[in-house]
């Protein structure tokens, strides 16, 4: 069995074009075991939240992407249990929250958290995001060029085209999200390089984080010191 390439959904095969909070990717350097390859592998490329969702492997990935988020840089067995070990990139956080749901885990040198739900889907969350939790409101993306490498050329008028007629160009509307929820992602065209399919846009979309996590973290902040580097050179 060949595995997806990396901008195909690792567990359907489909295009899996990034849109925060329906579909993310994961870095081959990460580490991190993929439970859905026949042989032993790292996963490296996207994957539908959907997807996840449905798999009957979720609850391994959770395993596996929660000790790398965890993780600093440690040595991992290769593939083959041949020396010399690897070396996993983690993200070095700390969990500060676990809940039916989903965990939380927070950086120890920035302003950045991380929501894991049980299921599988992540959201990458700034200060910025913490204080809409805050607020109430419904946190969204960070407005972001993304790149994204097309599997077909879908011709000059693709910068017209909204974020549902772009995924239902691809043939993946269905593993993304319904129409009425599709239209609340801020969608903008950037550019297109034809010669290597590499279409750049911007998705602002909005983050369904669990309503505990929502109600922890609005707490939570409430006593946040948010981390100063210039105390850190103070010190």
């Amino acid at each position: 069995m060949n595995m997806p390439e990396i901008n195909d959904c690792q567990i359907c095969g489909t295009p899996a074009p990034i849109i925060p909070g329906l579909c993310e990717g994961v870095a081959g350097y990460r580490l991190i075991r993929n439970p859905w390859s026949q042989t032993p592998d790292f996963l490296d490329g996207n994957l539908h939240y959907s997807c996840l969702k449905e798999s009957d492997k979720k609850a391994e990935f959770f395993r596996e992407f929660t000790r790398m988020a965890q993780a600093g840089h440690e040595e991992v067995a290769s593939l083959d249990g041949s020396p010399p070990p690897l070396t996993r990139m983690g993200l070095g956080m700390r969990e500060i929250f676990s809940g039916t749901e989903c965990c939380i885990y927070q950086s120890g040198v920035s302003d950045r958290w991380m929501v894991v739900k049980r299921t599988g889907p992540w959201f990458r969350l700034s200060k910025r995001e913490l204080s809409d939790i805050t607020r109430g409101a419904v946190p969204r993306s960070p407005d972001e060029v993304i790149p994204y490498r097309l599997p077909v050329d879908l011709g000059g008028d693709i910068g017209k085209y909204g974020l549902r007629e772009l995924l239902a160009a691809l043939g993946v509307q269905d593993r993304y999200a319904p129409i009425d929820e599709l239209e609340k992602v801020e969608y903008e065209f950037i550019d297109y390089y034809p010669p290597k399919r590499v279409l750049e846009y911007v998705a602002r979309a909005p983050l369904a984080i669990p309503m505990e996590a929502r109600a922890f973290l609005a707490d939570y902040a409430k006593s946040y010191t948010p981390v100063s580097f210039a105390d850190e050179e103070d010190a």
